[in-house]
């Protein structure tokens, strides 16, 4: 059930973003869902961040590696186009294994929880993400990619590509998660529970178990040194240059707070930066 199941994490991009605006996000969105159907690549969750993007999907890593060849240099052309620059030649990715439900589970709600981990809106109302595609009778508007002609498809998509007739297409030209993300798969490795899926992404420590089950790899957008330097800055401009030795524990969880909604620093990462008790630290991230 679970051979070829991957999630897919870019890493951080330190000095750029591949998002600027809402028209790069939709032609980000719309790449992923054009690029695995042209490669008949199973995507179960999806969610863009600014400056790095999550995949939940099923294929062999030799595909994977296709996908992601073809998408960045479609999202190249696009930026070059835009922005007379390109940094899509540096966008870097792993694969983590999904070996069986409780962790297939488990990094649906991370991948969805991601917007809500850095401070940016809940998993529901991020709109660059498939949440609202899982246990919801939606009834949304849109165009079926069957019904357009290739010069509208061109228009609307940037492709000429055959699709699926399926896909269908909002007024804005976002190719809807409902329609090509495999949302029945999904919602029965939740034992077709709506409760157990609004549960899973409300767990406090989830970011913990799977970045555990990462290494994580992909939980530190910034280095060591970088944090560091954030950290200073912080404490001067904000704690009157106290350092965070001499700093009691509420001022060392604030200053924690502070960092992790900065940086996205993880729990790890605080611990070995910040002299801050463990058991705390896991309770407000």
């Amino acid at each position: 059930m679970f051979k070829d199941c991957y999630h897919l994490c870019t890493s951080a991009l330190k000095k750029a973003v591949l998002c600027r605006d809402k028209e790069d996000y939709i032609f980000l969105w719309n790449s992923i869902a054009i690029g695995a159907s042209a490669l008949d690549i199973k995507i179960f969750c999806l969610c863009l961040m600014s400056n790095h993007f999550h995949i939940l999907l099923r294929a062999k890593p030799e595909t994977v590696n296709l996908f992601m060849k073809r998408l960045k240099t479609r999202l190249g052309r696009f930026m070059m186009r835009k922005y007379s620059t390109s940094i899509a030649r540096e966008i870097e990715y792993e694969l983590f294994p999904v070996l069986d439900r409780k962790s297939f589970c488990q990094e649906v709600a991370y991948i969805l929880r991601n917007p809500y981990k850095a401070k940016l809106a809940g998993p529901f109302a991020y709109p660059w993400n498939s949440a609202l595609a899982y246990f919801q009778s939606l009834n949304r508007s849109g165009r079926l990619v069957s019904d357009l002609s290739v010069r509208e498809r061109m228009s609307l998509l940037g492709t000429k590509q055959p699709l699926p007739g399926k896909m269908l297409v909002s007024p804005e030209g976002i190719i809807l998660p409902e329609s090509f993300i495999d949302v029945s798969f999904v919602e029965q490795m939740f034992g077709n529970s709506s409760f157990l899926f609004f549960d899973m992404l409300r767990k406090w420590n989830l970011e913990d178990i799977v970045d555990g089950a990462h290494g994580e790899t992909v939980a530190e957008a910034y280095s060591d040194d970088e944090v560091l330097r954030g950290i200073r800055d912080i404490c001067r401009d904000d704690f009157g240059g106290i350092s965070p030795e001499r700093m009691d524990q509420k001022m060392r969880i604030r200053l924690a707070r502070r960092i992790h909604a900065r940086f996205g620093a993880s729990r790890s990462q605080l611990l070995r930066l910040l002299p801050v008790d463990e058991y705390l630290l896991e309770r407000i991230l």
